[in-house]
């Protein structure tokens, strides 16, 4: 009523209603580029100033710049220590920027400024980042409750710059031998001197202390001394030689390479021999520090390899890392020993072959028993007669089966005529199928076959027998016969009952006796069915048989433990 009355009321409520849709419309279409900004602003603001402003390689000079300036005319640090903790800090100049207040980009280097008068930096974060370390290795090794760099500190790493030691690879020394940097004046500079004065080149020794930081530690290392001697006089390589086959990203323990040294040159009928073997293969010495050789001398040693033959095989040595050498010859030795070969056969093998089989990673035993399609004996005398055959059965080839040989074909033929007696087709699946429950040689199938007859049961009925459980065939005569006789003989069941639960001879002699006895002792005492069946009391797990025949007598548990124990007397 009041808009009809009010004519000019209701075109002000259209006007507005129709903006409303329009303004809505507009935001609608505008919403994806809204989204758009604003995940780049989010991206952005992963790396830009506290205000929002992003960094950008001109600003991040500039933040280099003054934290130069600050590290320099505030704190007074060496301009190139200075120098160095400005320009090699990218992640603290990151995070630095991160909490500066500035207005604008041209205002970077003032608020820079401003902000480290009243918030002091932590000076080891970007000295150690400087240094080569990231924050995840040098975190731990900041001081706790110190902010400043002492002047011990800086005066050590001044020396070990003067030495001409990489400032990005101080950071090492630091993480593994922070004792020098609180070395009093003069004493790293000593160490250093001592080295100097046993022919070490100012080169070298940069080379070497940024390897092996530990060498500064304590007093002189005389092994990195009688090493670099020995190397010197006797084989004839000097420290660039050395130089070329050390590498920064291991330390080294150079009692381990003396020993290793010392071992080869025993090995060795004289130094040519050494020198070539040494030229030849460098990492005997410095992989690992000479360890894995150690290892590798020990290992065949052990399997009767005399001085000759080591040296043949340092001689022969696959160009693969030592380690995975002495990996691959463990695996062959596990493998000789798994499929049974005698210790005399194993360490002919390995005096003759271990050249190459360091460079071969068989498969697994089970893996290639089963690819091979033979027994342990067959793959041990294949390997007795050829051990080149080995090499056919790296990982990452295809093992084929071996060729069949005249015995397993005849044993092959009378498993064969066996399944044919017992009454299966000839090339059926049932037959084929029968012939993987079958287990054996077809003799042993057939004389275990026999034991079962000899014992007064119907031939035919023997056959219903293993069809059913061909399991039972799988053992050897004398156990079959021994589970046999337990059954008739000492228990006076009837062959009959053998007829009806052929799978009672699957199961172990001592489950038997145990299970037969406890039904006696709780027969005796009216606890249980005497004319309970033999599968009944067989077939059930340990579980239920105490649960369901035990557990009827007060008694019945602590008998069946006396019972345990005595068959294990």
């Amino acid at each position: 009523m009041t808009l009809v009355r009010n004519p000019s009321r209701f075109t002000t409520l259209l006007k507005r209603f129709s903006q409303l849709s329009v303004e809505n419309l507009s935001s609608a279409t505008q919403k994806p580029r809204s989204f758009a900004t604003q995940r780049t602003s989010q991206a952005s603001g992963e790396n830009s100033t506290r205000n929002g402003i992003r960094v950008t390689p001109t600003i991040r000079k500039m933040a280099e710049e003054a934290m130069l300036d600050y590290f320099y005319s505030t704190r007074s640090l060496q301009y190139m220590v200075a120098e160095s903790m400005s320009k090699n800090s990218p992640i603290f100049i990151e995070n630095l920027l991160k909490k500066v207040n500035c207005v604008s980009a041209s205002d970077i280097n003032q608020s820079i400024t401003k902000h480290l008068r009243f918030h002091p930096v932590n000076e080891f974060e970007p000295f150690l980042e400087s240094s080569g370390l990231k924050p995840t290795e040098y975190t731990h090794l900041i001081p706790s409750g110190e902010i400043f760099l002492n002047e011990l500190l800086l005066e050590n790493h001044h020396v070990l710059c003067y030495c001409g030691v990489d400032p990005k690879k101080i950071g090492k020394i630091f993480e593994e031998a922070r004792d020098v940097f609180g070395y009093e004046t003069g004493v790293l500079a000593s160490k250093i001197k001592a080295y100097e004065d046993f022919g070490f080149s100012r080169l070298f020794l940069s080379k070497l202390i940024a390897c092996c930081p530990r060498i500064l530690i304590g007093v002189t290392d005389m092994e990195l001394v009688m090493v670099m001697e020995m190397l010197r006089r006797t084989i004839g390589v000097d420290s660039d030689w050395v130089m070329k086959n050390l590498s920064e990203e291991v330390s080294y323990d150079w009692s381990s390479v003396h020993r290793a040294l010392t071992l080869l040159r025993g090995i060795c009928n004289d130094e040519n021999e050494l020198c070539r073997l040494i030229k030849n293969h460098p990492r005997l010495l410095f992989e690992n520090s000479g360890k894995w050789t150690l290892i590798l001398v020990g290992f065949e040693t052990k399997l009767g390899s005399s001085r000759r033959e080591l040296y043949s095989l340092f001689v022969k040595l696959p160009q693969i890392q030592l380690e995975k050498c002495v990996s691959n010859l463990r695996r062959c030795f596990l493998f000789l020993k798994e499929i049974e070969m005698e210790d005399d056969e194993i360490h002919k093998v390995f005096r003759s072959h271990s050249w190459w089989i360091g460079s071969c990673t068989l498969k697994k035993t089970s893996s290639l028993l089963v690819n091979l399609k033979a027994y342990k004996t067959r793959v041990c005398q294949v390997v007795k007669e050829n051990p080149e055959e080995m090499k056919k059965w790296t990982m990452g080839s295809k093992v084929h089966p071996l060729p069949a040989t005249e015995v397993y074909l005849d044993s092959k033929a009378m498993k064969t005529q066996f399944l044919l007696d017992l009454g299966y087709k000839e090339d059926s699946e049932e037959m084929e199928r029968a012939g993987k429950s079958f287990r054996g040689r077809g003799s042993e199938l057939r004389e275990r076959f026999n034991v079962l007859v000899s014992f007064g049961l119907d031939e035919k009925d023997v056959k219903e027998m293993v069809k059913a459980s061909p399991n039972i065939l799988t053992q050897a005569s004398d156990v079959l016969g021994t589970k046999v006789k337990y059954l008739v003989e000492e228990l006076g069941y009837p062959l009959s009952t053998l007829v009806a639960f052929p799978s009672c001879l699957k199961f172990t002699l001592e489950r038997m006796k145990l299970r037969f006895a406890m039904f006696s002792w709780l027969k005796a005492r009216g606890k249980a069915d005497p004319k309970l069946a033999v599968s009944t009391l067989l077939a059930c797990s340990d579980k239920d048989f105490a649960r369901y025949f035990v557990s009827r007598h007060p008694d019945g548990p602590k008998h069946l433990e006396d019972l345990k124990r005595k068959q294990l007397l």
